[in-house]
């Protein structure tokens, strides 16, 4: 990946339904937002001031998010975002578990704030 080019899905949302901010083992930060209609994730993006691998692993989790049910987006792993990586450095597994654990937790906000008003 071209360290100058982010992907399109590297953004931060103003109004999400659902986000959540962690900070890894490693110490890099990954946000993730999600807007969500009629019980799927509609849009994912997300933000990290982490290496090239957080990069790629935040990336493929917002992907493998969308358009998914909250349920199917509550099973996705670290082994699935490994997948979609691809050539992702045994050094850098880390980088899909903090991504996972981002996407869950911005799930859980979701469901906090709207699913039990």
């Amino acid at each position: 990946m071209d360290k100058l080019t982010a992907p399109d899905n590297m953004n931060r949302m103003n109004d999400p339904d659902g986000s959540a901010l962690v900070r890894g083992l490693c110490g890099d930060t990954m946000e993730m937002y999600l807007v969500i209609d009629n019980g799927r994730v509609e849009r994912a993006s997300f933000h990290t001031d982490g290496c090239a691998s957080s990069i790629a692993c935040g990336s493929a989790a917002a992907r493998l998010a969308g358009g998914r049910t909250l349920e199917e987006a509550l099973r996705l792993s670290p082994a699935d975002v490994i997948d979609v990586v691809g050539d992702l450095p045994i050094a850098s597994a880390h980088c899909a578990i903090l991504a996972i654990m981002t996407l869950h937790k911005s799930l859980a906000d979701y469901l906090l704030r709207f699913e039990q008003g």
